[in-house]
């Protein structure tokens, strides 16, 4: 019994080619570069309809169009994060490749990366880096990480910048000032939060 549980242990591992795995994070960086400044450009060119929609009193319009904004920032955010964890893992590969457990300090970079691959669906690579990672460390460990189970490591800036959920009213406001502030646009946040309270008290 004691035999089969050693034989299994190896056969787990045998999937994981550390090799493989260092190339596809390294084209998963490369490709991080790319989306990003894409993004950036896409979003420079969000901002500046959405400080349009300011300057022609159209708040209403801009209030729906700058959650598109901040989405693709956090977006951009998440991207920077998960290029440092892809970096560090890369640099770390001979660490892990010896050891049949996740070293401690690298957990929290392995299971942001697993995360962020069903997530970050244009970054192609990172499903190839899960495909390793789970033959190394088991279906259980990639899992929990892709659940966010507690005790999973993965970050929870990535978790925040990665979620689907809408911006609350703080974070639009703040978003629409810094927009109208660098397009020089007078634009005065306190009636739109007003208007956001009064629709509020309509829908409860």
């Amino acid at each position: 019994m004691h035999r089969s549980k050693g034989k299994l242990s190896g056969v787990l591992s045998k999937g994981f080619k550390p090799d493989k795995c260092k190339i596809a994070l390294k084209m998963a960086m490369a490709r991080i570069k790319l989306l990003r400044n894409k993004k950036e450009v896409q979003v420079c060119q969000m901002r500046r309809e959405v400080a349009q929609l300011l300057d022609g009193n159209q708040d209403q319009t801009a209030r729906i169009r700058v959650e598109h904004v901040i989405r693709e920032e956090k977006f951009m955010q998440a991207y920077d994060l998960i290029e440092v964890y892809c970096e560090l893992i890369v640099a770390r590969m001979s660490i892990i490749d010896s050891q049949k457990t996740c070293p401690i300090d690298l957990k929290e970079a392995i299971a942001s990366v697993i995360f962020a691959s069903m997530r970050c669906s244009d970054v192609t690579e990172l499903a190839d880096v899960r495909k390793n990672f789970t033959s190394k460390y088991g279906k259980e460990f990639a899992t929990s990480a892709l659940e966010v189970r507690p005790d999973s490591g993965v970050n929870r800036l990535v978790i925040e910048k990665l979620s689907a959920g809408a911006p609350d009213v703080q974070t639009k406001t703040k978003t629409l000032s810094s927009i109208a502030a660098e397009h020089n646009i007078k634009w005065e946040p306190k009636a739109f939060e007003e208007q956001k309270q009064n629709e509020d008290r309509m829908v409860n």
